[in-house]
């Protein structure tokens, strides 16, 4: 890929680069951070990328430093104690739309099975698309799907059991 490339590459998925970033991150200041750093990474890297992989490769590295950016952010404590008071107990206004219980359940899953999730069911991505995104196999992407929902199932489950929904 030449860098003359770049700005009209950059303009045509930039928009979903962050969306993804932030399905991962849950966090918009964070997905922008990420995405500053994905798509500096791979100006970097531009004339070794092969046009027809472009894009796989930039959801890899998306992925590759969103993962680095969580596990370097999990080390500090962004909140103080005080802060935990002034929030709201939703638990009680749960209703049959009402979808962040689920939301919050695959926010708590680790980022590689959150993501695979947020390609199937939220972009409408095949098996294959993931895993040509993230760069791992069809049969890869099925087992994560699968530890995916039956992680989500139990921690759903265990809600319902303690009286979240």
């Amino acid at each position: 890929m030449k860098k003359e490339q770049f700005p009209e590459f950059l303009k045509a998925n930039e928009k979903r680069i962050y969306n993804y970033l932030l399905s991962l991150l849950g966090d918009e200041s964070d997905a922008n951070d990420v995405a500053q750093m994905v798509f500096l990474s791979f100006y970097e890297h531009i004339d070794n990328i092969d046009e027809s992989t472009a894009l796989s490769y930039l959801y890899r590295i998306a992925h590759n430093k969103s993962m680095t950016y969580l596990k370097q952010k999990n080390r500090y404590v962004n909140f103080e104690p005080q802060s935990f008071e002034q929030m709201q107990d939703r638990s009680n206004k749960v209703n049959e739309k009402d979808y962040s219980l689920l939301h919050s359940a695959i926010k708590e899953l680790p980022p590689r099975l959150a993501s695979v999730i947020q390609l199937q069911y939220f972009d409408k991505l095949s098996y294959k698309e993931i895993a040509e995104k993230l760069g791992i196999s069809v049969k890869a992407v099925e087992s994560l799907l699968v530890r995916a929902k039956k992680r989500l199932r139990k921690k759903l489950m265990k809600d319902r059991m303690e009286g979240r929904v």
